[in-house]
């Protein structure tokens, strides 16, 4: 049995007069894969801040690796987390940012070059690290940031909408990084609005619609409770549009 390294409880947010998050739970247990699944404006962006503590909920709770988020400072969190957008540092090129983030976590000079030239080179980097961000493409500087926070330290990576701006290669690429993350027994959470492209690599799903979570497990899971027939009969896009106009028949979504 796997032991649980997040819990979310009853998560609720608002801004202003909009709901975010409507009473969010689920567990994320050590070493896994799970795809937080759904339309932009569901709530996935909410949900990672939250954990982060970027943003803090109206009500719930937030476990990590046994204690309360509330009660851990920000440099506490043995998370990383790839954001939506590119964040970068104006007049640092691409190698001083990931060269910073490995002097942040106490890498010796060895093991930086190191791991600044595997995933420069497994993320095609190579060629830009001489550059600023802000000249280079979206492609490259979602790289950049991906590189950022793999290399930091973690037992659990929310990446948020990570594929964005990458090219087939380079999304086969992350995938095979994040499946990387699993065998090492480190978790990720991340969130795509992707569905075809979260099959093909998560381990479970928590799908959400307008800030409620409609369903989560595995897709056979979340098939067999919602009698949809055999998990190959359908895809996890067809699963996830047949539970959002159920939800509409019996209440908004």
């Amino acid at each position: 049995m796997k032991s649980t390294l997040l819990k979310l409880i009853s998560l609720s947010k608002s801004y202003e007069q909009t709901s975010a998050l409507r009473d969010v739970s689920f567990n994320i247990y050590e070493g896994e894969v799970v795809g937080l699944i759904g339309p932009n404006g569901a709530g996935k962006t909410s949900v990672l801040r939250s954990i982060m503590k970027y943003v803090r909920p109206d009500s719930g709770r937030v476990i990590v690796a046994g204690k309360e988020l509330a009660s851990l400072k920000h440099s506490e969190l043995p998370i990383s987390y790839i954001p939506d957008a590119p964040v970068y540092y104006d007049g640092l090129t691409i190698e001083e940012h990931l060269r910073l983030v490995c002097m942040l976590y106490g890498y010796t000079e060895q093991e930086c070059v190191l791991a600044v030239k595997r995933l420069s080179n497994r993320l095609s980097l190579e060629d830009s690290l001489k550059k600023v961000p802000d000249k280079t493409s979206r492609g490259t500087q979602q790289k950049m940031i991906i590189a950022c926070g793999l290399l930091r330290e973690y037992r659990l990576l929310l990446a948020d909408e990570p594929f964005n701006g990458l090219d087939p290669e380079q999304i086969w690429v992350l995938k095979e990084l994040l499946t990387e993350c699993k065998q090492q027994g480190k978790s990720v959470l991340v969130s795509t609005h992707l569905l075809d492209l979260a099959e093909t690599f998560c381990d479970r799903y928590i799908l959400l619609c307008q800030g409620s979570v409609l369903a989560s497990g595995t897709k056979g899971d979340i098939m067999h409770e919602h009698r949809l027939g055999a998990e190959n009969s359908m895809s996890l896009e067809g699963v996830f549009l047949h539970l959002v106009r159920a939800r509409r028949e019996t209440a908004s979504c």
